[in-house]
């Protein structure tokens, strides 16, 4: 699954609202809700069930016919137990012989006729209605949307499936299925597996049969059924298949169309073929995570349908998405973790095949800025360091966090570059064949590399995977011209506690000389120590990890001179990006600026010009002002210029830098450009600002992304004119990414007003799931502590998503720190502040987060080729 929160780099805007929490709230926020993290004993085996399913639309009800076929596994069992929550059983029959039931919250209990043996197969069909709270949702048409097209959709992962099927929902058990819809004939179904018939039924309806083979579990069964428009491909003589709602049709391929290529590019990197009959990627309205990988047909957000006009300006495109879904075919489908602990064992090698793709599709450099920019993100969330990998503690934070996710395919890559990528292949191939269709811990991958290779990995992964953090290194080095060597002292400077350690790392130390370069590899084991490496003359330029290939934090000490020889001439993105981040902390510092303007203009990499720009944006002085201006007349690529405009944001009392935004924000050629320059303006404050953000809000662009960026920056700007213009466009009936920048932007502005903080409460009751988020941090953001009511009421419900019922907590949790500040006499921001965090930094400190993760979504991409394949 990729999280809705960071859908645009997979891990990723996950990462923004997780730091968030940390860089305001500082409280440890226990989730309303918490999976079993450990797996259940079982007493029966779910082999198969075939699925009757049809909708009573206007009540939003499911009516539901299951047979499931299960095998008792210990003996003396008398009872069946089903997970169901919210659903009106009917009637239940064993073996086609009425049965005795019972339910309670979350189970029906089925009583079987005698005490069973362990073999004996039983059939339980279940007939049952309900409304499901969640797992199931109804995106209809109503009097705000009277257009939108009609669309039933199923969302499992992770124990969300029981509110529409009552089942066993655990991922430690797998069986096949029949999925039969009977719908309205206009409509179209996906579910998983292949399409077996549509037939005609009663009522102006359709029937559709669809018949999964290969054992899956049950987070994993799809439904979805309403108004699509459809594209076909394939993938060597299998179907691969697209959906969208209906009038959007025409999005899906210039999006989509690289589908063939990755399930092409992972078989033979895997040995192993795509596993299932088909493959499907239906986008729905309103989804609640950002992708989900069921078995054979992936559910993704409709946002993720770009309008083809802004394709051009964000390299790469949906690609994250769309290849970390596919990915999980293999890696949580066809080997699935057994308990939510291990949940890396889908989303870290999901995360890994993300880079895959990159590495093999896109120009190297460009491959390298999105790791880099991954290492950075996963380094700036410290909540996350304590923490291992694999863990079944979740009473304080969802086990869908960027451990699982962003360092978990980061140590896979590393593993990757250490045992070389022969060996590494080698080793899934077996993991894949070994426990194909089968439920998996972290021991049995460490078990099948070694059994491919006869490689002990069970220190890395006592290291990495179950030990937490990541090494932080403090380097330093001296030379000595009389012996010809090089004394590179490396310190562990991590606190040693709880489960982080001292790391065991291999580590590419490069020194270049006027002679040239010579790489040399040390291993790092210990708190300190030293290593005398051979240098004929006086090294030009040290680096230690040369390309970044470790997952760690460094604090090298070198002079100026040696960062601005690394800067020019090092040969590895993120060589480079490590000078310009150094080179930026020195702020007023000429040749500094000098040489990232340079870096700026003509680096090779355009990821690299991104860091120049970040980097002279940090450093906010005039000269650097000037040189981000230059900049923008020398880089004509729009995922450059966009953060050189981002950067000027920094740049304060400069009437040029105001003069150049407002001309970029109404006459660039660059939507990505203009949309940075209007939020640029309302970061900065510009006097003349707020007509520019009013005009643009009136203007029409390729999905209202001007609109959005000005309603966005009129919180920004903190001007309460804008209140009625918010107000008006965070309404219902408005487009709903719309209603998100504005809804966010009111929480910004006159947080004395009740009228507005009633306003946004009401948004909390709403159906639409990205509205309701949006109005769950404006009401943070808002500091108002009127609205603890109603986020505690809103916690009591049983509808909210799995990355919900943590963010309110987040937001309840500031608003009480808020509320005792005041009693205390002083406010959220004076006490903050006394803490080394005020307000302004912690905006600073998200808008730096924002901007880092919506590059990750970025992904480097030759735009002519890009445009050939359309």
């Amino acid at each position: 699954m990729m999280s809705v929160l960071s859908r645009n780099a997979r891990r990723v805007r996950r990462g923004v609202l997780t730091f968030c929490a940390v860089a305001v709230t500082a409280v440890a926020i226990p989730c309303a809700y918490a999976d079993e993290p450990y797996a259940r004993n079982r007493d029966y085996d779910l082999q198969h069930s075939k699925i009757t399913l049809r909708f009573d639309v206007e009540q939003r009800k499911v009516l539901g016919d299951v047979i499931h076929t299960l095998s008792i596994l210990r003996d003396a069992t008398s009872q069946i137990d089903f997970d169901s929550v919210g659903l009106t059983i009917q009637s239940v029959t064993v073996n086609k012989t009425p049965a005795k039931f019972e339910t309670a919250a979350t189970k029906l209990i089925v009583s079987l006729p005698a005490a069973a043996h362990s073999g004996e197969k039983f059939d339980v069909d279940i007939r049952y209605e309900g409304k499901p709270a969640k797992g199931l949702y109804f995106i209809l048409p109503n009097k705000d949307y009277p257009n939108r097209p009609s669309q039933i959709w199923s969302q499992g992962e992770s124990e969300d499936t029981r509110y529409y099927l009552p089942t066993y929902d655990y991922p430690n058990d797998r069986l096949t299925t029949e999925t039969i819809l009977t719908v309205p004939a206009s409509w179209v179904t996906v579910a998983n597996g292949k399409l077996i018939n549509v037939s005609k039924a009663a009522n102006n309806m359709k029937t559709w049969t669809w018949r999964e083979s290969l054992p899956s579990s049950t987070y994993l069964i799809t439904v979805v059924a309403g108004e699509f428009d459809e594209v076909k491909q394939s993938w060597h003589g299998i179907p691969v298949t697209y959906y969208a709602p209906k009038g959007r049709g025409d999005r899906i391929s210039p999006n989509y169309d690289r589908t063939p290529a990755m399930m092409e590019l992972f078989s033979k990197r895997l040995g192993v073929d795509y596993p299932w009959e088909k493959y499907s990627q239906t986008m729905v309205d309103d989804f609640v995570a950002g992708g989900m990988e069921n078995s054979s047909a992936t559910t993704n957000t409709s946002s993720s349908l770009r309008s083809p006009n802004l394709i051009p300006e964000f390299p790469g495109d949906e690609d994250p998405l769309i290849s970390h879904e596919l990915a999980h075919q293999w890696f949580g489908d066809l080997v699935t973790c057994n308990d939510w602990g291990d949940i890396w064992l889908n989303e870290g090698f999901a995360t890994l095949f993300e880079m895959v793709w990159s590495e093999s599709y896109y120009p190297k450099d460009q491959a390298d800025y999105e790791r880099w920019l991954a290492v950075q993100e996963w380094v700036s969330l410290p909540n996350l360091y304590g923490k291992p990998i694999v863990r079944h503690d979740f009473n304080d934070s969802s086990e869908f966090d960027d451990n699982a996710y962003g360092k978990g395919g980061l140590v896979l890559y590393m593993l990757r570059q250490q045992i070389g990528a022969d060996a590494f292949y080698r080793g899934l191939r077996h993991y894949l064949e070994t426990y194909r269709g089968k439920n998996v811990v972290t021991a049995d991958l460490i078990k099948a590399i070694d059994e491919a290779n006869h490689i002990n990995l069970q220190q890395f992964f006592d290291e990495w995977i179950y030990g937490a953090g990541a090494p932080k290194f403090d380097v330093a080095y001296a030379y000595d011209e009389s012996k010809h060597h090089l004394a590179l002292t490396v310190k562990q400077t991590q606190k040693v506690e709880g489960r982080v350690g001292l790391f065991h790392v291999p580590v590419n130390v490069e020194i270049t000389t006027s002679s040239g370069p010579k790489s040399h590899t040390i291993l790092v084991s210990r708190d300190t120590e030293t290593f005398l490496v051979p240098s004929e003359d006086a090294p030009l330029m040290v680096l230690f990890d040369k390309g970044g290939q470790v997952l760690k934090s460094l604090d090298f000490r070198k002079e100026k001179k040696e960062w601005l020889y690394q800067l020019k001439n090092a040969t590895e993105l993120a060589d480079r990006g490590e000078a310009a981040q150094a080179l930026a902390k020195l702020k007023n510092d000429d040749a500094a600026i000098a040489a990232l303007g340079v870096a700026l203009n003509t680096d090779k990499a355009w990821g690299l010009r991104d860091i120049a720009a970040d980097a002279l944006g940090r450093i906010g002085n005039p000269a650097a002002g000037k040189q981000l201006l230059a900049g923008l007349d020398a880089n004509t690529q729009p995922y450059v210029r966009n953060h050189i405009v981002s950067a000027l944001a920094n740049i304060k009392d400069d009437p040029k830098v105001v003069a150049k935004l407002l001309s970029i924000s109404s006459e660039d050629t660059s939507y990505r450009s203009r949309a940075d320059a209007l939020q640029s303006l309302g970061k900065l404050k510009a006097g003349n600002a707020f007509p520019a953000l009013t005009d643009a809000v009136k203007g029409d662009s390729p999905d209202d992304f001007l609109r959005n960026a000005a309603l966005r920056s009129l919180g920004y700007l903190g001007d309460d004119r804008g209140v009625p213009l918010l107000r008006e466009w965070s309404s219902p009936g408005k487009a709903i990414e719309t209603r998100e920048a504005a809804i966010a932007s009111l929480g910004r502005l006159e947080k004395g007003n009740k009228e507005i903080t009633a306003q946004i409460v009401s948004y909390l009751t709403e159906t639409h799931y990205p509205i309701r988020y949006a109005a769950i941090r404006a009401l943070g953001s808002r500091g108002d502590p009127a609205a603890i009511p109603a986020l505690q009421s809103l916690l009591k419900r049983d509808d909210l998503s799995i990355e919900m019922a943590p963010t309110v907590k987040e937001e309840i949790a500031r608003l009480q720190k808020e509320e005792n500040s005041k009693k205390a006499g002083t406010t959220e921001v004076e006490e903050e502040k006394n803490d080394g965090d005020n307000e302004q930094a912690v905006v600073q400190r998200l808008e730096r987060m924002e901007h880092l993760i919506q590059e990750m979504n970025t992904r480097l991409k030759s735009i002519e080729t890009h445009l050939a394949r359309k």
